[in-house]
C-alpha cells in the first residue's frame, strides 16, 4: 500500500490514507515519528455511545456509522472504518479528535483556536464555540496577515517564549463571512457538521513553514461594543484553559488535565493575554479589526 509522508506540527507522518487537507506539509523524511494505518478488523470493545476507552498507553473510540480509532502510544493511529465509510469522513475524526489525542500522549500543548502572522509573528483567537475565531481570522487574513492555524494546533514554550506549528492552509468560513471577503472562488467543500459553513483557501498560509512565535493570545466574547483590554495572573490562565482546551471529555478520560494545565501556565507566563468583546455584526469586522491590528507594534 502507498504511504504518503507529511511533515505536521514538527513530527514525520506516514499515513496509509492520503491527506488532502495535508498536502501543503507533504514531505520526505528518513526518520519516522508517527504512523497513520488502516485495518479492516474492528476495536471489540471500542465505545459506541460517543465516550473514550483509555487502556494504558491506549485511547479508543467509535463515531457510530463511520467506523473506530485506536491511538497508541502517541506514536500510531489506526483507522477501522464501517462498510460504508468514505474517505472524507476518516479524515475528519484521524486529523480532529485521533490526532488530538496523539498529542495529549506526546505530553503537547493542542490548543483549539484560529491563529494568523503578521511581521513574522503570531496571534491566537481563542473562545467559546461560535465566539467567532475562524472569522477574525478571515477578517485579519482579508487585511494582508497569513494563515497560522485553523482548528487544532501545537504550541510550545521554551526560553526565548512561546511558538506555533503551522497546522493548516484552509479556514471554515460561514457563508455570511464569505459573502462579506468575496471568496464564493475560494470554497473548497461544504463543512461535514454544518450545512452553511465552508472550507476555504486563503490569500496567504505558513503551512509547511518554521513554527511562528506566539506573540499573544487574544479570547473573544461577544459584547454589543468594541473593547480590547489585558489580562493577568489567574484570570488570564483560566480564560486561556476554557477557551483553547481541545475535547476536554477526552482530556478528562485520559486523566491529563494537570498536565495541559501546567503547560498552558508555562505559556501564559510567557505570551501577553488580551480580551477582545466585539460585536457579532459582520458591518463591525473591520473596526475590530484594526483594533486587533494594533496589538502587533506593541
Amino acid at each position: 500500500m502507498t504511504l504518503f509522508q507529511y511533515r505536521h506540527s514538527g513530527l514525520s507522518v506516514a499515513s496509509q490514507l492520503e491527506l488532502p487537507e495535508w498536502a501543503e506539509f507533504a514531505s520526505e523524511f528518513s526518520e519516522l515519528d508517527i504512523k497513520i494505518v488502516i485495518d479492516d478488523g474492528r476495536i471489540a470493545d471500542c465505545p459506541r455511545d460517543g465516550s473514550t476507552i483509555v487502556d494504558g498507553a491506549n485511547v479508543r473510540f467509535a463515531i457510530d456509522g463511520i467506523g473506530g480509532w485506536q491511538i497508541e502510544g502517541g506514536h500510531t493511529i489506526g483507522l477501522y472504518p464501517g462498510p460504508a465509510t468514505n474517505p472524507r469522513e476518516l479524515r475528519l475524526f484521524t486529523l480532529g479528535s485521533a490526532w488530538g489525542a496523539l498529542g495529549y500522549q506526546r505530553g503537547l500543548a493542542m490548543w483549539h483556536g484560529s491563529a494568523v502572522a503578521r511581521k513574522g509573528r503570531a496571534f491566537l483567537f481563542c473562545g467559546d464555540a461560535g465566539a467567532g475565531k475562524s472569522t477574525m481570522a478571515g477578517g485579519m487574513l482579508a487585511r494582508g496577515a497569513k494563515l497560522v492555524a485553523d482548528d487544532l494546533s501545537r504550541i510550545d514554550c521554551g526560553g526565548d517564549g512561546a511558538i506555533i506549528y503551522p497546522s493548516s492552509a484552509r479556514i471554515k468560513l460561514w457563508r455570511a463571512a464569505i459573502d462579506r471577503f468575496g471568496w464564493s472562488d475560494r470554497v473548497l467543500q461544504q463543512d461535514y457538521f454544518r450545512d452553511d459553513k465552508y472550507h476555504c483557501s486563503v490569500p496567504s498560509h505558513a503551512a509547511g513553514k518554521e513554527p511562528v512565535r506566539l506573540s499573544g493570545i487574544v479570547v473573544l466574547e461577544n459584547s454589543e461594543d468594541t473593547a480590547l483590554d489585558r489580562l493577568n495572573g489567574g484570570e488570564a490562565l483560566s480564560q486561556v484553559m476554557r477557551g483553547t482546551t481541545y475535547r476536554p471529555e477526552m482530556l478528562q478520560a485520559m486523566n491529563r488535565w494537570s498536565e495541559q494545565g501546567a503547560l498552558a501556565a508555562q505559556i501564559v507566563a510567557k505570551t501577553p493575554v488580551w480580551r477582545l468583546r466585539r460585536p457579532k455584526d459582520y458591518s463591525a469586522l473591520g473596526k475590530v479589526c484594526a483594533a486587533t491590528e494594533a496589538l502587533w507594534d506593541q
